[in-house]
């Protein structure tokens, strides 16, 4: 077998995704054997994760920030530091609620409905405090998952 990418050199693995030869070089070019289109579809389906993580935290942010200024008798800069600290809050409730998915045990699947309302209650509301402490995290995560695909992205168009 020979290698997709170079026909002159002899295949020393395969693509992990598509199955096509790689040369020594092209095995060794990214952290798995992949060849260049395979992992280009990865970084795109990557891309799109990442865009999805920075709307849902945005809309969470822009709900919260919405319900505190909606919600205030007056508008002053007392209610837009509230509506950024609120804001803030409802920002982490994905991510607390992520996390507790991590952690939840199963046995809760065979709750009566009246469970199913308390234990989505208790969540809700563990969501709101863990996201308060999770965000800085997922944020900083989401920060780095840029960069890094940026560098990528440049890499295939040098």
């Amino acid at each position: 077998m020979k290698c997709a990418n170079h026909p002159s050199m002899d295949a020393v693995g395969t693509c992990v995704d598509c199955g096509k030869g790689l040369c020594v070089d092209c095995t060794h070019a990214y952290s798995i054997p992949i060849c260049q289109s395979c992992n280009a579809v990865r970084v795109k389906g990557e891309k799109g994760d990442l865009n999805k993580r920075i709307i849902l935290t945005f809309v969470f942010f822009a709900l919260g920030f919405y319900f505190m200024v909606s919600t205030a008798p007056n508008f002053n800069i007392g209610t837009i530091i509230a509506g950024i600290i609120i804001g803030y809050i409802f920002a982490g409730v994905p991510w607390g609620w992520q996390f507790l998915n991590k952690i939840t045990p199963s046995m809760f699947l065979f709750l009566s409905f009246a469970g199913w309302v308390v234990y989505f209650l208790i969540k809700t509301i563990l969501s709101f405090a863990i996201g308060f402490i999770v965000l800085p995290i997922k944020l900083f995560g989401m920060f780095k998952d840029a960069k890094r695909l940026k560098e990528i992205n440049q890499t295939f168009t040098n």
